[in-house]
């Protein structure tokens, strides 16, 4: 029985990773500071200033993590930094907040490794209970080994003392009558001579 449970257990940790990665997988990665990306479907220009008037100095692809830092002040296009510590403008419009779809694969990979780390961990500890449980049960199957012999010989004992007790009543009723006809015999032979002694008086 305690073997069943451990295994119902397992079967419930696995149907809880389970559930657990696929909340991951539909939920959005959060990162804890605020981070954006180009979103334009394949490059988008960056200028030197904030307009296309602005001579073009280099280009970003899409998805590319980017750092904000200004804003125009009409609002159309954004300072940014990308990851070869070039600055530039770009239009807002192609920006976008968030993380890419690559940091989420990285995000959620990260929690999918950490929950199947997790689950081996918890694998052990139940390989490790299962184990203790067969200890456990085995260890009463000896004992129960042990309390049937010791019933067994505590019955043969109970024999032998009802036996001896036979025996001692046998004897006690023995001599008790070896005693009781020797009390008699002797009261008979006690009588005769003193029956004899009385006629031997007489004749004197």
């Amino acid at each position: 029985m305690a073997v069943s449970f451990m295994k119902q257990s397992i079967n419930a940790l696995f149907v809880s990773t389970f559930l657990s990665l696929s909340v991951f997988s539909s939920a959005p990665a959060l990162a804890e500071d605020t981070s954006y990306f180009v979103s334009e479907n394949l490059f988008t220009y960056i200028h030197s200033g904030p307009g296309k008037q602005y001579r073009i100095i280099g280009s970003v692809n899409s998805a590319t993590p980017v750092t904000r830092l200004a804003v125009s002040e009409d609002g159309e296009f954004v300072q940014i930094q990308d990851g070869k510590g070039r600055e530039g403008w770009i239009e807002a419009d192609t920006l976008s907040e968030g993380q890419t779809r690559q940091q989420q694969i990285e995000y959620l990979q990260q929690q999918v490794d950490g929950l199947a780390s997790q689950l081996q961990q918890e694998q052990q500890a139940v390989r490790q209970r299962l184990s203790e449980v067969e200890q456990l049960q085995q260890q009463a199957v000896e004992q129960q080994q042990r309390m049937d012999q010791a019933i067994q010989e505590r019955d043969v004992i109970q024999q032998k003392l009802a036996g001896y007790t036979d025996e001692i009543e046998m004897k006690w009723f023995i001599n008790g009558s070896l005693v009781a006809g020797g009390g008699v015999l002797l009261g008979l032979i006690l009588s005769f001579v003193s029956r004899k002694k009385k006629r031997s008086d007489r004749w004197m």
